[in-house]
């Protein structure tokens, strides 16, 4: 068998990937020699460095320590008021110093594949391992690993992937099928990609400029935000105003004077909605009715949405949000809110016009704005080779903390399912580490 490049590729350095390095360190494996993490950001902070600026401290729904290092303790004295997308990279920055983690970026995959048997690729080609395709410093406008360059947005504002996969969407905001949702993509990559290998200079690290890090695991920390989905709605290619989803916003004042539709039932449309409702005018519809969530919310409660989310995944299902289960948290922010008349809520409307949207009932709200704060979607196409998602749309996890693929134990993803928030990535890192490293012999 060939010799790995790593024992384990760890794909993302956000907080699920920052949590992996610790605990493979504290097993005993070393950064940069027996694991690598490759993360395509230009910077450390993962996703919250793209976070619009008025979220603060104050107003995210709460950041969770990294294992071994306190956030508190990186923060200045009366530091609400700090941007998250400023706090939080900086606390990532000094995590990622102390316990030496030797992260590589920018590094974007472009493909992960399986060289393990003949049934899996070419005869010639067979190595035993997986094999991580990497280009370097590629698309960096968007946290976790690149896969492929970003939804082209058309005028319309509409990424287009969303627009050209109206007719596999539902009206519901169902997710339509990509490339890796099919288990029998073509997307094949070429054996010759193989033989593409480089070094890096500075380091001797294969793999730092592209192309291919060869592994015998992968924890793969990619997150969700390289994915922003749209639901394809009737008419949504004749609006006149301007679409945007909740990735691309930046302050309320661009608004000023402009009426705003707000989509979605979740955290980002609420915060959002409270926003702009305080310079503009706005209508908030989603598809189904919020569900809010008065007084505390103990441990007890978290377990048990924790556990429905991961029911479905350990089946095989399309994971939903922890928010769907959890609900919404009502806090004196919610209240104001309300107060003024910003959280009237309205159903989901039936089709999109020119100058605004209409429902089924024929009511017609004249719009400059859609805005989609309809989540967003796993990014994992670049694991689209391995054809792990199962009959179920979904696909099937393992372990512990359903870390584990099922069909292929070599593989681990975190922010999948239970494991996409803060506090769960911490969780599950330990558990896809400890896994992995005993499941590989390690160390």
């Amino acid at each position: 068998m060939t010799a790995p490049d790593f024992e384990i590729v760890v794909i993302g350095a956000g907080q699920a990937g920052l949590s992996v390095g610790y605990h493979l360190r504290r097993l005993g494996l070393t950064p940069g020699v027996d694991f690598v993490i490759v993360d395509h950001s230009p910077g450390p902070g993962g996703a919250w460095q793209f976070r619009w600026p008025s979220l603060t401290l104050s107003t995210v729904n709460r950041v969770h320590d990294l294992p071994g290092m306190s956030f508190t303790e990186t923060l200045p004295a009366g530091s609400d008021s700090v941007p998250a997308a400023t706090a939080v990279p900086h606390y990532f920055e000094l995590y990622e110093k102390r316990f030496d983690l030797q992260v590589r970026r920018p590094v974007s995959v472009r493909v992960v594949c399986d060289r393990a048997t003949t049934a899996t690729c070419p005869g010639t080609s067979v190595d035993g391992l997986l094999h991580v395709e990497t280009a370097a410093g590629e698309n960096r406008s968007a946290a976790g690993v690149s896969v492929v360059p970003p939804p082209v947005t058309g005028d319309d504002g509409l990424p287009s992937t969303a627009r050209e996969a109206g007719t596999a969407a539902e009206p519901d905001g169902s997710t339509p099928r990509d490339a890796f949702t099919d288990p029998g993509s073509p997307d094949e990559p070429s054996a010759a990609a193989d033989s593409r290998r480089s070094t890096d200079a500075a380091t001797g690290l294969p793999g730092a400029t592209g192309e291919t890090l060869r592994a015998r695991g992968v924890i793969n920390a990619t997150g969700t935000w390289e994915k922003p989905f749209i639901p394809y709605y009737p008419g949504a290619e004749t609006f006149a105003g301007r679409q945007l989803h909740a990735h691309d916003y930046r302050s309320a004042a661009e608004f000023a004077g402009k009426h705003v539709v707000v989509v979605g039932a979740g955290i980002s449309a609420v915060q959002l909605l409270d926003e702009i409702s305080q310079v503009t005018s706005t209508t908030w519809v989603s598809r189904t009715e919020p569900r809010w969530r008065e007084g505390p919310f103990g441990p007890d409660e978290g377990r048990r949405a924790v556990a429905m989310v991961e029911d479905r995944v350990r089946r095989g299902l399309p994971p939903r949000s922890v928010v769907s289960v959890t609900g919404l948290p009502v806090d004196d922010r919610i209240r104001a809110a309300r107060a003024r008349g910003a959280l009237t809520w309205h159903p989901m409307f039936a089709r999109i016009e020119p100058e605004g949207v209409r429902w089924a009932d024929g009511s017609f709200r004249a719009a400059d704005v859609l805005l989609w704060a309809t989540g967003f979607r796993s990014a994992l196409d670049h694991l689209a080779p391995l054809r792990l998602r199962g009959p179920g749309g979904g696909i099937t996890m393992t372990g512990q903390l359903a870390t584990r693929v099922a069909a292929d134990p070599r593989i681990h993803l975190i922010g999948y399912g239970p494991s996409a928030s803060t506090i769960g990535a911490n969780r599950a890192g330990r558990a896809a580490a400890v896994e992995l490293t005993r499941y590989l012999g390690l160390p």
